[in-house]
């Protein structure tokens, strides 16, 4: 597993370990992502949205290309995030 501040998305997901209070950036410039939580509980914040998004183990969430979008992990936790167009995801909040 990696660790690190900032995702590149691709057609296999990648995974990262978050500690407990770890937050990244969720880089999304070109294209739309799906973030995944494989364990632990994961908030999610994207630039334009009023609201937060609190994800746990097994939750997916699709975010549209461009703009920041970040993760902060309320557990200890593993994400994955994995290129939505070539993953044929559907926009909205994906259940798990």
């Amino acid at each position: 597993m990696r660790k690190a501040n900032r995702i590149t998305p691709s057609t296999t997901p990648i995974a990262w370990e978050l500690e407990e209070n770890a937050a990244m950036r969720v880089s999304r410039r070109d294209v739309a992502v799906v973030v995944s939580v494989e364990r632990g509980t994961v908030l999610v914040t994207r630039q334009g949205d009023v609201e937060d998004h609190v994800l746990e183990e097994g939750d997916e969430m699709f975010l549209p290309h461009g703009g920041l979008a970040v993760a902060w992990a309320f557990t200890e936790a593993t994400i994955s995030v994995r290129d939505a167009t070539r993953a044929g995801a559907v926009p909205g909040r994906l259940a798990g």
